[in-house]
C-alpha cells in the first residue's frame, strides 16, 4: 500500500467518524430530553446507552482517546441509571448533554487539530469526567475502553 493510498484510507475513517459522530449525538440528545420528560420509561436509557456505546467504539477506530473517554463515562453514568444505582433527572440530563456537546466538538476537530482542541479543552473534559464518576459513583480513574 503506497502512502497516498493509507492518507485516503485514513480520511475515510475520520469521514465516516464524523457521520457516525453526528447520527450518534443527535440520537443522544433526542434520548436525552426524551428522558428528560419520560424518567421512568426504559427505552431512552437503552437508546442511550446503544448510542454512547457506538460513539465510543467508533472514537477508539480513530485513535480520538478524549471522546473515547468522554463517551465511556457518559456510558457508566447511563449503566448506573439502568441499574437503579443513581436517577437522572434535569441537573444530571444537562450534565449528559454537556458531554454530548464536548463529543460534538470533537468530531468538528478530529482533521484540523485536535491536540489544540484537547488542550483548549482540557479542564471541561477533565471537569466532565470527574463529574461523570462522582454521577456514576466511581472514584478512581476510569476502567478503560
Amino acid at each position: 500500500m503506497n502512502p497516498s493510498d493509507l492518507n485516503d484510507f485514513n480520511s475515510s475513517l475520520i469521514e465516516l467518524f464524523r457521520v457516525e459522530a453526528e447520527n450518534q449525538t443527535a440520537v443522544l440528545t433526542s434520548a436525552l430530553l426524551e428522558l428528560e420528560r419520560r424518567p421512568t420509561s426504559p427505552q431512552p436509557l437503552q437508546t442511550l446507552l446503544r448510542a454512547a456505546h457506538s460513539l465510543k467504539g467508533a472514537a477508539h477506530i480513530v485513535n480520538l482517546l478524549p471522546a473515547v473517554e468522554i463517551a465511556h463515562a457518559m456510558e457508566d453514568c447511563l449503566v448506573a441509571a439502568q441499574n437503579g444505582l443513581i436517577q437522572l433527572g434535569g441537573t444530571e440530563i444537562d450534565r449528559l448533554l454537556r458531554g454530548v456537546d464536548l463529543l460534538q466538538q470533537s468530531a468538528k476537530a478530529i482533521e484540523d487539530s485536535i491536540p489544540a482542541w484537547e488542550a483548549a479543552n482540557a479542564a471541561a473534559i477533565r471537569g466532565f469526567l470527574d463529574e461523570m464518576r462522582r454521577l456514576s459513583g466511581q472514584t478512581g480513574k476510569s476502567r478503560g475502553p
